[in-house]
């Protein structure tokens, strides 16, 4: 009995240390992509942390999720120019949804996320990531 009573308190007091560390996994956000807008527009995520980021592409073309460096501007058009503004990008095809894990800029701040896709951005499809 005392041996059972043992066990079991080491049990309960191994998952309250493992809560208590934050033994959870990545934060997780979504986006659902069309012709030419994400849904939402905006994200708020902890800074260095990991993030799982889910894209659902419900366009009929190819669509990126991209975040821009702080304090960085992309030109229009958005091209090869702008690759070394870029922190990190997923892109997903029409009619696909992808799931990636990214860690999160260790700068709070605001970040903005355009559609690297030639022309996206000109026809508006950004939002802004939130790091706090």
């Amino acid at each position: 009995m005392v041996r059972k009573f043992a066990l079991l308190s080491i049990l309960t007091l191994s998952v309250l240390i493992l809560v208590a560390c934050g033994a959870k996994g990545p934060q997780k956000i979504s986006a659902t992509m069309t012709d030419f807008k994400y849904d939402p527009t905006s994200w708020t995520v902890s800074a260095g942390k990991e993030v799982e980021l889910t894209l659902k592409n419900n366009g009929t073309v190819d669509h990126e999720w991209v975040i821009i460096k702080k304090g960085m501007e992309v030109t229009l058009p958005f091209n090869d120019d702008d690759e070394e503004k870029v922190f990190w990008e997923m892109e997903a095809g029409p009619g696909e949804t992808k799931t990636e894990t990214f860690t999160a800029p260790s700068d709070p701040g605001t970040y903005t996320i355009v559609c690297g896709t030639p022309g996206h951005l000109e026809q508006g499809m950004a939002g802004t990531l939130t790091v706090q």
